[in-house]
């Protein structure tokens, strides 16, 4: 692994020392907040005002900051304000999904470098070594393609599906255990890789980029193949105690009795995945949606009764949790009001009033697209969370 994203403090002698904690606490503060006047970053850093101008001039000739000029007034003058340059260094965001892989190059401004790249998954076709060297292969074509200097990028965080605990051991795909997939990305990848469960990262970036901005309790329920849900309690990502928190599609629903993939019966995946509809269907979801558009019978009712069932397995969720707000998201919002009007419909008959009228039902902005942006958000947890972080950008 590049060592150069993970510093040791100790071997740094005590003024550099000093000076590249500041000065990571700079960046860190900036890269969150956007931007910064030097008297805004004196308070939040507790650095005295000649300082922090010292080691802001430092950053600007590094390439880490630039001088935004003045800032908007807010009563007064107005503020001289910095930011970070995007391209001083990137993130890279892999989502390794069940279908497709899809792969980003992030700026400091958490903006895709030209868009997010798609390509078929093979994570159900392969063995794992062969997925990984294909992940592997991904990753580098991207690079390639998008001209970006493999150098800069300091950190991957990767979204994947099935049981992961908080180590980011995987019980489902790619289930190394020693070493486990983590640490075979991170020498595959010369980076630091941060794993978290697909369900997870699609709330962490609903909260973040999506409807659910601001929310402080939501629930994001992903259906994709499979049915996962994310959950936001106190504005914070709940994992439970192994991390392994959010297998909604493993719920017990009424009246169903199909044994399920995972060796159980009658869980809510067996009729509300994309999975299921296509398995009755003899079709991908997206056709199934696209004939059901057009009216077709058959469709609709395929889609009413994975709505229905998935507002059931919902309403069981509000009275858990109590949420302000659910979110529907992965390939199945394509179908828009073919599903979630039924959804809402179960959650009207199996919800008590008082707790179905204080939360909102909505579908996702983000649609297929929200675990790759939320694999950022798995990064941002583990950088400058304190000031004793080891990873850092800078």
């Amino acid at each position: 692994m590049n060592d150069s994203n993970m510093v040791n403090k100790g071997s740094l002698p005590g003024l550099k020392e000093k000076r590249y904690l500041q000065k990571k606490a700079i960046i860190g503060f900036l890269y969150r907040m956007g931007e910064l006047s030097k008297p805004e970053i004196c308070r939040l850093t507790n650095v005295t005002p000649p300082t922090v101008s010292r080691m802001v001039e430092e950053l600007i000739e590094e390439g880490w900051v630039i001088d935004r000029g003045c800032g908007n007034s807010i009563g007064g003058k107005r503020p001289h304000v910095f930011s970070l340059n995007p391209d001083a260094a990137y993130i890279l965001g892999v989502d390794v999904g069940r279908e497709f892989l899809r792969i980003a190059i992030f700026n400091l401004q958490n903006e895709p470098i030209e868009g997010i790249l798609e390509y078929p998954s093979i994570l159900e076709k392969q063995d794992d070594n062969a997925t990984i060297k294909y992940i592997k292969e991904r990753i580098d074509e991207t690079i390639e393609r998008l001209g970006v200097n493999r150098a800069k990028i300091k950190m991957c965080g990767v979204a994947l599906p099935g049981l992961i605990d908080r180590e980011g051991n995987t019980y489902t795909y790619l289930t190394y255990e020693r070493p486990g997939v983590k640490a075979i990305l991170e020498e595959t990848l010369g980076i630091p890789v941060f794993i978290d469960n697909d369900s997870n990262v699609m709330a962490m970036a609903e909260h973040t980029f999506g409807v659910a901005k601001d929310i402080n309790n939501v629930l994001c329920v992903s259906v994709n193949e499979c049915i996962g849900v994310g959950m936001i309690l106190n504005s914070k990502l709940y994992r439970g105690g192994s991390g392994m928190a959010g297998e909604f599609g493993h719920i017990r629903i009424s009246g169903l009795n199909a044994p399920c993939h995972c060796g159980k019966i009658g869980c809510l995946e067996t009729v509300s995945s994309g999975r299921a509809i296509e398995k009755v269907a003899g079709r991908s979801l997206a056709s199934v949606i696209q004939s059901a558009r057009k009216d077709d019978i058959s469709a609709i009712e395929l889609l009413h009764q994975a709505g229905e069932k998935l507002g059931e397995g919902i309403s069981t969720m509000i009275h858990l949790f109590n949420p302000d707000m659910v979110v529907i998201g992965g390939e199945v919002v394509e179908a828009g009001d073919l599903l979630i009007v039924p959804v809402q419909q179960a959650i009207n008959k199996y919800a008590l009033a008082r707790m179905r009228n204080h939360c909102e039902l909505v579908m996702s902005n983000l649609g297929g697209y929200s675990a790759i942006l939320g694999t950022l958000m798995i990064v941002m947890e583990h950088l400058y969370d304190d000031s004793e972080s080891v990873y850092s950008l800078y």
